[in-house]
């Protein structure tokens, strides 16, 4: 069996970034349409095996697949894909000089994907089962809200997720006035989290950590800024207490290690669409088991990506919390189900692979290449 053919496909598909009624109105805020960058790619074998995956791509939609059309595509037709370790492992080799971390490694964890999506397919197992360490059969989400910038929105989205049923809730902002609107809605039994995205210097994040300490945040994720500061990271967490959350913008497994060996993080948060795909994962699986450090995927994404993501949380000895980004797609790839289930209760879809190969008409809708 040999790689014939990959197909790229960059999609825009829109969004609001509350989650209301079908007039698009939540609590009474307006609609507010972003637009969701998708590469997604498919790949065929001789034999009529298609497999799916796809990177990271976030504003970064077109770079993305002219890497992977001009520097990955040219290296694997012709390749066996059962040998997935062997071809992620060559990728990186092949383009480290292009830097081993960004957009090259996006396009290497799509790759990755559809490539293992494709085993489990020619082995009629889903990915978890070709992985063979199932130990999880469901798994509980978190809702992880959009930035608002806006106390009151921040209330009201606090106060929807926990009538969905959400214990966990994940705020994306960066003020105190938010976080405290947060606790106040969720009262004390409720988990809250906090993603600033590395607005700080090591001085201001200590700072702010001080003053959220009072609302007993389950963790405060990537304060810093560059996130790969490491040292100051892990002073952050000895000096304040606060347990600290990072990896959504790190690539491969060495990233986590050098981060975990400064004593940097309570929460490992690979992203499969950026680390390098499932094989990188798998290794930083390990890694976490090892060294005691609890995993938490990033996955606030809608595509192959969030599917690999149910599948290798299954396989995790212990039981991560999955991303489940509380924003409303104009149109889904998967059954809305998937993304928003019963008991906030997440599972793969049950089929061979990672369970069930995207909906070819919101491709074709979405698609703008």
């Amino acid at each position: 069996m040999k790689i014939e053919n990959v197909k790229i496909y960059e999609l825009e598909i829109p969004f609001t970034k509350y989650v209301g009624d079908n007039s698009g109105v939540s609590r009474g805020f307006p609609i507010q349409r972003q637009v969701f960058d998708s590469c997604i790619i498919k790949i065929s074998t001789d034999n009529g095996l298609v497999g799916w995956g796809s990177a990271f791509a976030y504003e970064c939609r077109r770079s993305v697949a002219e890497c992977i059309r001009h520097m990955i595509v040219p290296k694997i037709i012709g390749k066996n894909p059962l040998h997935v370790k062997q071809i992620n492992f060559d990728l990186q080799k092949q383009l480290h000089l292009f830097g081993r971390y960004g957009i090259t490694l996006f396009g290497i964890s799509a790759v990755d994907l559809a490539l293992w999506d494709l085993v489990g397919k020619y082995y009629n197992k889903s990915v978890a089962e070709v992985i063979g360490k199932k130990h999880n059969k469901s798994l509980e989400g978190y809702s992880s809200l959009y930035r608002y910038g806006d106390k009151d929105q921040v209330y009201e989205m606090v106060k929807k997720s926990i009538e969905e049923g959400y214990n966990h809730i994940k705020l994306h902002e960066i003020t105190e006035d938010e976080v405290k609107a947060s606790r106040l809605a969720a009262g004390n039994d409720i988990s809250i989290m906090l993603d600033t995205n590395c607005p700080w210097s090591k001085d201001e994040a200590l700072i702010m950590a001080k003053k959220l300490s009072e609302y007993n945040l389950l963790w405060l994720e990537e304060p810093i800024n560059p996130p790969e500061d490491f040292d100051s990271l892990s002073d952050i967490r000895h000096q304040t207490g606060i347990p600290i959350a990072s990896g959504e913008n790190a690539c491969t497994y060495y990233q986590f290690k050098h981060m975990i060996e400064k004593e940097a993080i309570d929460y490992a948060q690979p992203s499969v669409t950026k680390v390098g795909g499932v094989t990188e994962f798998l290794k930083i699986i390990s890694l976490c088991e090892e060294e005691n450090v609890k995993l938490m995927p990033h996955s606030p994404y809608f595509c192959p990506g969030f599917l690999a993501t149910l599948h290798l949380s299954q396989c995790t000895k212990n039981l991560s919390l999955i991303e489940r980004f509380y924003v409303k797609p104009e149109a889904y790839l998967y059954p809305e189900t998937i993304f928003d289930p019963k008991s906030c209760l997440f599972m793969p879809p049950e089929g061979i692979g990672l369970g069930i190969d995207p909906d070819l008409d919101v491709i074709k809708t979405y698609k703008v290449n």
